[in-house]
């Protein structure tokens, strides 16, 4: 791969290492400093996962407009970074409330609603196409191992330093990442725009009918709502599943969430390799059965200490493995089956149905956790992912061609 793209590798890197110790600093931070309830820490998740939902489908659009998406990604950088900072004062000097959480987490999910966007985008200006797939893993890899360096440090240095420190921490990996994006040669253009103007509305559901057009594509959008509901509602107990119901030490916690990195990583890795060998419809179903499998282990984790711990680290480490094969996989057939100035509002189509989902699983989690307790609200997660197996079955029988004895469906 060229300089420019190690520059872009490391940018996402970087602000990928720094935003692990915010994500782990808000679980601490709501479960020991703040005490938040099941109900509130939902409250917090969804908070997170909204801005995808509510401007999704605009950011999509945006990526598919923007003619200097570089500079966007750069001045997203810095927006981050000052917002981080300005958080982490208020709780070092003890003024941020459980709210002040959320609202972080609000503001955060809207910068990363167009990063994560452009980011994918803007990967073509720097590869030839055919290494988009390549690069697409090698992006993968290298935000998982991000994601597992910050994971094994966050833990310790939050529980020795305190919550503030790891805010200070992402707010300057947020500017390093800005500097090396900088740094990149290449011309900052975005994709050709389309032959004629079309209003925002009508580009908005362009997105949908790209993703309607494809019965793989279609079939895939119905598992990623029911999957993304069990997560959503998963990722709103496990912090204080595994700190209250299995005591888990806080020293230790990160380092729960660390091999789960170390495990995409290896699932990144795998999938460039399974990539050669299978297509990549298959690759993305693959990884999308093994993530359903996997989430019956996290709610069986119980017993002595050590045996609790090894069940939990299995439960993070499995679905991480399989969700990373399924991400190369399915950013692979995308990217063959949509067209370049599409992509974007493809990209957010698919990202809205899952983090609607996600929101509505964040908040019944969280309700769901008050009423029976998080040991079955986690067994409720796995059954709700197995139900998600129904529409996964059937993607393995479609094609990836588009329907051509009908006219395709528009979601909007």
């Amino acid at each position: 791969m060229s300089r420019d793209f190690r520059h872009y590798w490391s940018a996402e890197v970087s602000s990928t290492f720094g935003s692990t110790f915010t994500t782990m600093a808000i679980a601490t931070l709501g479960v020991i400093v703040f005490n938040a309830t099941p109900s509130e820490l939902g409250f917090v998740s969804a908070a997170a996962i909204l801005p995808a939902c509510v401007f999704g489908l605009l950011a999509g659009v945006i990526g598919d407009r923007l003619r200097r998406p570089r500079r966007v990604l750069i001045g997203c950088n810095a927006a981050a970074a000052a917002l981080v900072l300005f958080v982490a004062l208020g709780i070092g000097t003890g003024i941020a409330t459980i709210w002040w959480l959320a609202g972080l987490c609000f503001v955060l999910g809207c910068i990363a609603t167009v990063v994560e966007t452009v980011y994918f985008t803007h990967l073509r200006s720097l590869v030839p196409p055919d290494q988009l797939t390549a690069g697409r893993a090698r992006l993968q890899t290298g935000e998982y191992g991000a994601r597992t360096a910050g994971q094994a440090l966050a833990g310790v240095l939050i529980s020795v330093l305190g919550g503030a420190f790891a805010l200070v921490v992402d707010a300057m990996t947020y500017l390093v990442s800005l500097v090396l994006l900088t740094r990149i040669t290449a011309p900052d253009q975005g994709a050709p725009p389309s032959d004629a103007p079309r209003s925002l509305h009508r580009e908005i559901g362009e997105g949908f009918r790209q993703v309607a057009k494809y019965p793989f594509l279609r079939t895939f959008g119905v598992f990623t709502a029911v999957r993304s509901m069990s997560v959503g509602a998963l990722a709103t107990i496990v912090a204080p599943f595994l700190l209250r119901d299995l005591s888990v030490p806080l020293e230790l916690y990160g380092a729960l969430f660390a091999v789960s990195g170390l495990a995409g990583l290896a699932g990144s890795l795998a999938a460039g390799r399974l990539a050669e060998r299978m297509s990549l419809h298959s690759l993305a179903v693959l990884g999308s059965a093994g993530t359903v499998a996997a989430a019956f282990v996290l709610p069986s984790a119980s017993g002595p200490l050590p045996v609790a711990i090894t069940i939990a680290v299995l439960g993070l480490a499995l679905p991480t493995v399989f969700g990373a094969i399924a991400n190369v996989g399915l950013s692979g057939a995308l990217t063959e089956l949509v067209p370049e100035n599409a992509l974007g509002r493809a990209i957010a189509s698919l990202r809205t149905i899952a983090t609607a989902a996600q929101i509505l699983g964040a908040l019944g989690g969280g309700l769901l956790a008050d009423a029976l307790g998080l040991r079955p609200t986690a067994w409720v997660c796995a059954g709700l992912a197995l139900v998600g197996c129904v529409p996964l079955l059937r993607a393995v029988m479609v094609t990836r061609k588009p329907a051509e004895a009908e006219e395709p469906a528009v979601l909007v």
